[in-house]
């Protein structure tokens, strides 16, 4: 039977990349998702979710590589266990003997990132990654396949030390990135508290964002000065006796952004002594500076052989 050409349905596929998308025919969204997810962008997320539960729970069903991957069956009811307690908030004692079936579980969270508002989708998305990558141990193979997702889907998110933080440039990424994986226990342990002080969706803390990224700095240069107790203005001035040498304007540069998180805004000092409007702008702008800076102190003392 022939269809009228008058009567051909349009919008019954869509694919990213295609000639219709190429071509501007029917051009698939790139305009950067922030607030609200399309439902192909969804779909995507919990098409993946599925693969990765079905890889990890399923053992005769093995397509997707993982490196050094084990059976993951005897988690597949903890995990149940675990989204129904601390994302759906719902009973897990049942009668005995019975197992919660994953399948069913995922149906649950199917349903939220499809209808859900974008936060929660989100949050869905990062306990399930976080989950599983710590309990499977999966390294960040699962991160790495969500920011594939979040890039190739126009999503302004991506994975960061194990949190989903809002992204505009991925040199700003890469260099936030690079810091969580700084040699230096407290200077990374102080980056990574950064990170998820602004990556907080629902109750973001941007003083206490600034005031661990400047922390972290002082943290690095102590441990480069060999002096523990140094404020960042002191260590900023023995780093040469220690063979980093820094343009005066940059050492000054952040001897004032020091200076910044000590004035009347309040960040560096003690919780309800000033008023702080400390906004995303700001917080992002410390946290990359800072972190940037720490890789560059790090190169920079590493080439002297320490």
């Amino acid at each position: 039977m022939k269809v009228a050409p008058n009567k051909r349905v349009s919008g019954l596929v869509k694919v990213r990349g295609s000639f219709s998308d190429l071509q501007g025919v029917s051009p698939y969204c790139t305009v950067l998702q922030t607030t609200e997810f399309s439902d192909e962008t969804r779909m995507v997320l919990s098409n993946r979710l599925f693969e990765t539960l079905e890889v990890l729970f399923d053992s005769p069903y093995q397509p997707m590589p993982y490196p050094q991957h084990e059976s993951c069956e005897q988690f597949a009811e903890p995990f149940c266990k675990a989204v129904l307690n601390d994302v759906f908030h719902q009973q897990t004692a049942t009668q005995r003997g019975y197992v919660h079936n994953w399948r069913g579980i995922y149906d649950q969270l199917h349903k939220v990132i499809l209808a859900a508002v974008y936060n929660e989708v989100l949050d869905v998305i990062e306990y399930c990654a976080a989950w599983l990558s710590r309990v499977c141990k999966l390294r960040n193979v699962l991160y790495d396949a969500y920011n594939k997702i979040f890039e190739d889907e126009h999503v302004g998110y991506r994975f960061l030390s194990g949190h989903i933080v809002p992204i505009t440039d991925e040199v700003e990424l890469g260099a936030v990135d690079a810091a969580c994986s700084n040699p230096i226990d407290g200077c990374r342990k102080q980056i990574q508290k950064a990170v998820t002080f602004i990556s907080d969706r629902q109750n973001p803390d941007y003083k206490n964002c600034i005031k661990e990224s400047i922390s972290a700095v002082e943290s690095a240069c102590q441990v480069i000065v060999g002096d523990e107790k140094a404020t960042l203005g002191d260590a900023l001035k023995k780093l040469e006796d220690s063979g980093v040498r820094l343009h005066p304007s940059l050492k000054q540069g952040f001897s004032k952004l020091y200076g910044y998180t000590s004035d009347q805004g309040g960040i560096r000092h003690a919780e309800g002594m000033f008023e702080s409007n400390v906004t995303f702008e700001e917080a992002k702008f410390m946290l990359v500076s800072c972190s940037a800076f720490i890789s560059y102190l790090i190169a920079e003392y590493g080439k002297r052989g320490n």
